[in-house]
């Protein structure tokens, strides 16, 4: 590092006496190089990653159903809009219209445009987010990876391969899914009780093993994995994709940021 507000940047010693940095990506800031590293690299354990954030200081997404940025916003009933929110750091408020069956389900990729993680044994997976659903009790709700899907729900009829949160509309708090061809490994009544209009940061750790553990507010939600193995994990050919959807008349929820990685 060559000054403190300087990124660290990577060093691979090639193994000559004088020390020097010859690998191509040697004083590359090491977030660009996680970025690109991979598995054949003895120098780093193939220890790359992959990842997606956004603040959402600036949205490149679409603001109405439609595809914009690398999103889809999509709902089979009713329209549904995004407009800016109301953190200073940036957020957006996806809003359902007044149709009582309006489910708008933001996806990254679709169907046919392909999605973006795929889960290997041996790589860790985060996926995470810091929201808020407007009204709780009148809300059904769906945070996480999944397959891409032309029209997802989230009325109890779930894309067929993920792993996500949802919530019922009468419901206070996430139940918790690892969902394999259809079939889920489920954690009910996952979360602490959720209140509305107000922020908690949720999210799951798919750990080396294949162990997942579901997170709130930075604890996690069991005292053991919730998910052990791989048992229901999506696996070869299950390409996923993050994916958060509401469904209720009017209903909003507010996306402060969204976080997805994982390693190469």
């Amino acid at each position: 590092m060559s000054g403190s507000n300087s990124p660290w940047r990577y060093r691979h010693n090639n193994g000559d006496s004088g020390g020097l940095w010859h690998h191509p990506f040697s004083r590359l800031p090491l977030h660009i190089v996680d970025q690109i590293i991979d598995e054949s690299n003895p120098h780093t354990g193939g220890k790359g990653l992959v990842h997606y954030f956004n603040h959402m200081q600036s949205w490149e997404g679409p603001v109405a159903e439609g595809a914009a940025g690398g999103w889809v916003l999509s709902g089979t009933t009713g329209a549904a809009t995004i407009v800016p929110g109301d953190v200073p750091a940036g957020a957006i408020v996806l809003t359902a219209d007044a149709t009582a069956s309006c489910n708008p389900t933001l996806q990254r990729g679709s169907a046919s445009a392909g999605a973006n993680f795929l889960y290997a044994v041996g790589k860790r997976m985060w996926c995470f987010a810091r929201l808020k659903v407007g009204t709780v009790a009148s809300t059904e709700f769906l945070f996480g990876m999944a397959t891409p899907d032309t029209a997802p729900s989230t009325t109890g009829t779930f894309p067929s391969d993920g792993i996500f949160f949802e919530k019922a509309a009468a419901a206070t708090k996430f139940d918790f899914h690892a969902r394999k061809d259809g079939t889920s490994t489920e954690k009910t009544a996952a979360s602490g009780t959720l209140v509305d209009d107000t922020y908690t940061i949720i999210g799951f750790l798919v750990d080396d093993l294949g162990n997942i553990m579901p997170y709130q507010d930075g604890a996690a939600l069991t005292s053991s994995v919730i998910i052990a193995g791989t048992a229901n994990i999506p696996t070869t050919g299950d390409i996923l994709q993050p994916m958060i959807g509401i469904l209720g008349a009017s209903q909003t929820c507010t996306i402060d940021w969204l976080l997805f990685a994982q390693e190469l």
